[in-house]
C-alpha cells in the first residue's frame, strides 16, 4: 500500500501556498513547552488528556471529535469573558444559534479552501455570536465570530466551560436527503447537511502546531501524508461519489481511458476519505473492503470501521462503517 500510496503521489500537482491559521481563543499554550495541561480542558474527573482528540475517553472506548480548548479569564460571575476568532480566512457556513439542539449548544461552521482542500472549521459550546455574524458572510483569520461559553445539551458547569473545536470534512453534500428516511418517528433534523454525523474530525492540535513550527506548511501534503487505514471499493453507478465532486484534490487518475467500473477509496481510521481512484477493472454489486492497515485501524478504537469477520478470514465492516459506506455511495 505504501508503494502504491507513492506512486498516486507523483501524479499529483504540487500547490505551493502555505496554510496561514490561528489558534481559536488567546490560550496559546499549546505553542509552549509543557503547556497541554493549561491548553485543553479535561472532562469532569479527569485530567487534559481527555480534552484532546481522539480515543480519550472512557478508556478508549468514547471518541472525542475535536479538542476543548480552556478558557483565560471570567467575569463577576464565573463566566468566561474569551473571545472565540476565526482560525483562517472563510465564510460562515452555518450558526447553530438555539443551543438545546444539539449537545454542541451553539456553534458556528465556517468553510474554508486550503490548498485546494475544502474543509471546516467547528466552535461550539459558545454563549452568543459576535454581533452581526450571519451564514454567507466572509470572514478573516482573527475575526471575532463568538464568546466562549458552555452551552448545550450536556449541563457543562460554568467552571468548565470552554471552546470544543474541530476541523472536520463534510462526507455528503446531500446528507440531508439521506438521513430523513432514518429519522424515528417525531424525531427531526434541525442542522440539515451541517448535522454533526456528517461532519467528520480530524485531529486539529497537529495542524496548529505545524503551521507555527513551519510557516510554509502546506493543508494538501498535510492531507496526503496521514497513515491509510484502510481501502473499500464502491460500484460506480450515474455519477461520482458525492465527497468526489467536493474534494476534486483526492482524485487520482485510472490505469487507462476506459469505462469506469467502480471507485477504490482509502480512508483515514476515522473514516475521512483521502483518495479516490476510478477503476475500470473490476465491479461489485455493493461497497466492501479491499485492504486493512491492521494497525492504523487499532491506534482509533473508538471509531473502528473495519474488523475481521467472524471466521477471521477477512475483512468486512463494522455497523459505523457500513453505514458510513451506505451515505458515501447513495445517489
Amino acid at each position: 500500500m505504501t508503494m502504491m500510496r507513492n506512486i498516486f503521489l507523483l501524479l499529483l500537482p504540487v500547490y505551493a501556498s502555505a496554510l496561514e491559521v490561528e489558534l481559536p481563543t488567546a490560550n496559546h499554550a499549546l505553542y509552549s513547552p509543557s503547556g497541554e495541561e493549561q491548553f485543553f480542558q479535561g472532562t469532569a474527573g479527569h485530567d487534559w488528556h481527555s480534552g484532546q482528540y481522539g480515543s480519550v475517553r472512557s478508556g478508549g472506548r468514547q471518541f472525542h471529535e475535536g479538542i476543548d480548548v480552556r478558557f483565560l479569564e471570567r467575569d463577576r460571575r464565573g463566566e468566561p469573558k474569551d473571545r472565540v476568532v476565526a482560525i483562517a480566512d472563510g465564510e460562515v457556513a452555518y450558526l447553530a444559534a438555539i443551543a438545546g439542539q444539539s449537545s454542541y449548544g451553539r456553534y458556528a461552521l465556517l468553510r474554508h479552501r486550503w490548498n485546494e482542500v475544502e474543509v471546516f472549521s467547528l466552535y461550539a459550546h459558545v454563549a452568543s455570536f459576535a454581533p452581526g455574524l450571519r451564514a454567507g458572510q466572509t470572514v478573516k483569520r482573527g475575526d471575532w465570530i463568538a464568546m466562549l461559553g458552555h452551552s448545550g445539551t450536556q449541563n457543562i458547569p460554568k467552571e468548565r466551560s470552554h471552546l470544543h473545536f474541530e476541523v472536520c470534512f463534510q462526507l455528503k453534500r446531500d446528507f440531508a436527503t439521506w438521513f430523513a428516511p432514518k429519522l424515528a418517528k417525531g424525531d427531526r433534523n434541525d442542522h440539515a447537511n451541517y448535522n454533526g454525523i456528517n461532519l467528520q474530525g480530524i485531529d486539529p492540535a497537529p495542524i496548529f502546531l505545524a503551521a507555527h513550527e513551519k510557516p510554509s506548511m502546506n493543508f494538501r501534503e498535510h492531507m496526503e501524508s496521514q497513515p491509510i487505514a484502510f481501502t473499500a471499493l464502491f460500484p460506480a453507478r450515474r455519477a461520482p461519489l458525492s465527497f468526489m465532486r467536493a474534494q476534486q484534490w483526492c482524485i487520482v487518475n485510472g490505469p487507462e481511458p476506459a469505462p469506469v467500473t467502480a471507485y477504490e477509496v482509502w480512508f483515514m481510521a476515522v473514516g475521512v476519505p483521502t483518495f479516490v481512484r476510478p477503476r475500470t477493472d473490476v465491479t461489485m454489486p455493493s461497497a466492501r473492503v479491499l485492504s486493512v492497515n491492521e494497525p492504523a485501524v487499532n491506534a482509533c478504537p473508538a471509531r473502528r470501521m473495519v474488523e475481521r469477520d467472524a471466521k477471521r478470514r477477512g475483512w468486512q465492516f463494522t455497523h459505523r462503517g457500513a453505514e458510513l459506506m451506505e451515505m458515501l455511495s447513495f445517489q
